[in-house]
């Protein structure tokens, strides 16, 4: 963190074991799980310290896993246990003390103090919002109230993560406060490209005012903002492969070889056609997401239904899986109609046909590859970033590509068709399992807004 502060009160530095404030109380909310040995630990502290405190500290206690805990939870921003939450705005996670229980009660000390004392200056901070993406703005409010009955000088810095774009000027302020005058400093920043993803905690401001010949300081609520998974083309382009290595794919390309083989007898032929033939799956791939784009550029409130679809696919994966086993037969397989299509458009050997042929076995096919396409989508969405998003597609579609590629590469230097059928019969089912197991864990991550 980027602390610019010129002068914060020492008692915040080193948190002596002794709580100030004898008229005052101060609540804590502690977030455990039943079943956390650490939850158990982090409670005893608190008891420890009531018991010294007596009627000072109000504790409440929220199990993370009913409605009213994962309710609250939300509301600050917290996904790990045990937490705690002093006087609703001072956050202690688990990571600020890994089980080093003197320093949680040193924490607990310091954050108590800080909120029974009471300032001239009360300071809050508001972050908006809280789950996000690299490469988006994140908008930082600073509220500044003056409580007492007499003007006073401010002087407020704000702290800020590393990865965090800003202009600095923008996050200092100072000027006069009048009694029971309140000011609003808002400015924006930028997620860095390159931020880790996960959760991260965000710096109090700290205010610095006079009191007489006295300097004091105010120092506001911490917050916390998550940082989903960064998109890059590597992993645009390992998804395409995924998509692209599935027994749909398989089965078309070897159809496609075997019959050109038979009717010309010709490999360039055949090379020729798979080229073409990737190429209206690339192209229609392409332009349905430029498309999809331009109509929705956050596609991120329709997390829910993006999500129940994958997982919906994915578990139609996993049940092929186990009808392949039964029936010996998949779920997916083409139409009769559309397998006489396909024979058609094969048999006219065209560059024309085999574009038609891609575009159409784009569309038939979608199940087979839509779902990880629409996560893609729907990453690339949320980064508004329209020029890197098509080359984000073109890499994706070239990774589902790249399979027909490959297979039409081995026939032509001697790779029988009729094998690598065999090889995709034999081995579809666990195809079909390991695509099922992704689309469903794809689905639950972009259900809970973590991709």
């Amino acid at each position: 963190m980027k602390i610019a502060a010129l002068v914060v009160i020492a008692v915040f530095l080193v948190a002596p074991f002794t709580v100030y404030a004898a008229n005052e109380t101060a609540s804590i909310i502690i977030f455990f799980d039943p079943d956390c040995s650490h939850c158990e630990d982090a409670e005893r502290v608190l008891e420890k310290l009531g018991g010294q405190l007596n009627s000072q500290i109000i504790i409440s206690k929220y199990n993370s896993n009913t409605a009213t805990g994962i309710e609250i939870m939300d509301e600050y921003g917290i996904v790990e246990i045990p937490s705690m939450v002093v006087q609703g705005n001072e956050i202690i996670l688990y990571s600020d003390y890994e089980n080093d229980l003197l320093k949680l009660e040193r924490l607990l000390v310091n954050s108590i103090n800080k909120s029974l004392y009471e300032p001239e200056i009360a300071v809050y901070k508001e972050i908006s919002p809280v789950r996000l993406y690299p490469g988006e703005n994140v908008t930082i409010t600073i509220s500044m109230v003056n409580k007492k009955n007499i003007t006073t000088d401010v002087f407020m810095i704000d702290q800020y993560p590393d990865f965090f774009r800003i202009n600095e000027d923008e996050i200092r302020w100072n000027g006069t406060l009048y009694a029971g005058d309140a000011k609003n400093i808002t400015y924006a920043a930028q997620v860095d490209s390159k931020a880790p993803s996960g959760n991260h905690k965000i710096g109090s401001a700290i205010v610095t005012y006079k009191s007489g010949e006295a300097e004091k300081n105010a120092v506001s609520n911490t917050g916390i903002i998550h940082i989903s998974i960064a998109l890059t083309l590597f992993t645009v382009f390992l998804a395409g492969l995924i998509a692209g290595a599935n027994p749909c794919l398989f089965a078309v390309v070897a159809f496609m070889a075997a019959m050109i083989l038979s009717d010309t007898g010709k490999k360039l032929e055949v090379v020729q056609f798979i080229v073409v033939f990737s190429l209206g799956i690339f192209l229609v791939y392409l332009l349905t997401g430029i498309g999809l784009l331009s109509f929705a550029s956050d596609l991120r409130s329709l997390n829910l239904v993006l999500g129940a679809i994958t997982i919906a696919l994915g578990i139609m994966h996993i049940y092929d899986y186990v009808y392949i086993k039964v029936k010996s037969k998949s779920l997916f397989e083409s139409s009769r109609f559309t397998k006489g299509v396909m024979r058609k458009l094969v048999k006219k050997n065209s560059c024309l046909s085999a574009l038609g042929l891609g575009a159409l076995f784009s569309l038939v096919k979608a199940p087979c590859v839509g779902a990880i396409y629409l996560t893609i989508l729907n990453l690339i969405a949320v980064q508004k970033a329209e020029l890197r998003g098509i080359v984000y597609l073109c890499m994706y579609n070239f990774g589902v590509i790249l399979p027909i590629l490959v297979i039409g590469t081995a026939i032509v230097v001697g790779l029988s068709p009729t094998k690598i059928d065999r090889f995709r019969k034999e081995k579809r089912a666990l195809i079909r399992l390991a695509t099922g197991v992704i689309l469903v864990a794809l689905g639950v991550l972009i259900l809970f807004n973590m991709i």
